[in-house]
């Protein structure tokens, strides 16, 4: 494993605990990048490539990865929507959880830093994270997303800054990325 994936796998593996998700969501705006920038160095040196360097550089690794350690056999999906990438994810756990009610979803939102040659082509700070958190439709409150207007670029990635807010006692926090604005907040049921 890349050590984006053992990042993912191992963010997972402690947010899900004992719970079995019904549904998988793996976030990442650049996945498996350094391991197809070396592939892409051994095609241009005309070096034969690795088919398990190859077969770990797909934008789902993580997730198949996670499958097979955890032992589960429930849907997953792997989402890159650039900046915004966690806020989709979100959507797609409320998506599902709105049609399955009595759904767990694992979110899991991870990025690696970006090789020096790929970095003027980001518009936000390089950081190594990871967040993962196993959403369901809840009976004490809930958190909802909704898109507002735009404001500037943040500089930091959204889950992260998700993380931060969601340890404090705000009422809601409000993101932009790629030009789009974001908004979760807290609402008592």
């Amino acid at each position: 494993m890349s050590a984006l994936s053992k990042l993912a796998v191992q963010i997972a593996l402690r947010a899900a605990g004992d719970l079995r998700a019904d549904f998988l969501i793996f976030c990442s705006q650049h996945g498996e990048l350094i391991r197809s920038r070396e592939l892409l160095g051994s095609i241009a040196e005309g070096m034969e490539l690795s088919p398990t360097s190859f077969s770990q550089s797909v934008h789902n690794t993580s997730a198949g990865l996670y499958t097979i350690i955890s032992r589960s056999r429930v849907p997953a999906t792997a989402l890159a929507s650039g900046a915004s990438t966690f806020a989709y994810g979100w959507l797609e756990a409320e998506a599902y959880v709105s049609q399955h009610p009595s759904a767990r979803v694992l979110l899991v939102s991870y990025d690696d830093l970006l090789p020096t040659e790929y970095l003027p082509y980001s518009t936000q700070k390089e950081c190594r994270y990871g967040v993962g958190l196993v959403l369901s439709k809840g009976a004490a409150g809930y958190i909802a997303l909704e898109r507002v207007s735009a404001g500037t670029d943040d500089e930091l990635p959204m889950a992260p800054q998700f993380m931060a807010w969601w340890l404090t006692a705000e009422p809601s926090l409000s993101l932009t990325a790629d030009g789009q604005g974001w908004s979760w907040s807290r609402h008592a049921s």
